[in-house]
């Protein structure tokens, strides 16, 4: 799943504060989620509350093992299929397909998939450009540092001048 419903409830509750217990978890939990008669439910929870220390479902909803999510409104993704393209961070990896599932106050309104083969030909275009660009922004990149350098180099020479005439006319 490629999206986060439990924030908005979260972010709602200000003073709930996961830690993040390695790269592979920024966000400091993960949540188990289920679709039940067209009713999204939080059903488990994993949440790192301390460095060593893991908190479950109970944590937040004390005494329920699953929690009907009526405080999300939104669209959730679910990739599907083959990788065509993995990107290191957030959600930005490519399946071949993606399930979406609309929601208004945790009840499902909507659901649609989309086939992403265009998106990665687009993506591969996008890279094969930047690839053909990367030598001219490389050559810009070091005539605007030769020529910032030179200006630095040219105030400093004529600071030193500046200063020693100074001291030329305050010695004469």
């Amino acid at each position: 799943m490629a999206s986060l419903p439990l924030n908005l409830y979260l972010q709602n509750r200000g003073y709930i504060k996961f830690v993040s217990p390695s790269t592979d978890c920024w966000r400091g939990y993960r949540g188990q989620w289920e679709v039940v008669d067209n009713k999204l439910y939080l059903t488990g929870l994993t949440a790192y509350i301390a460095e060593d220390i893991t908190a479950d479902i109970n944590y937040l909803f004390p005494g329920q093992n699953k929690v009907f999510a009526d405080w999300f409104t939104g669209e959730i993704r679910i990739p599907k299929g083959e990788l065509l393209d993995y990107v290191h961070k957030g959600f930005s990896s490519l399946y071949s397909n993606d399930l979406f599932l609309v929601f208004e106050n945790g009840i499902l309104t909507k659901q649609y998939e989309i086939d992403n083969s265009e998106r990665f030909l687009e993506r591969l275009k996008q890279r094969e450009q930047e690839e053909k660009e990367r030598p001219a922004k490389v050559a810009k990149k070091k005539t605007h540092d030769r020529v910032l350098n030179f200006i630095v180099i040219s105030v400093f020479v004529l600071v030193f001048l500046g200063v020693c005439l100074v001291v030329f006319y305050l010695i004469c």
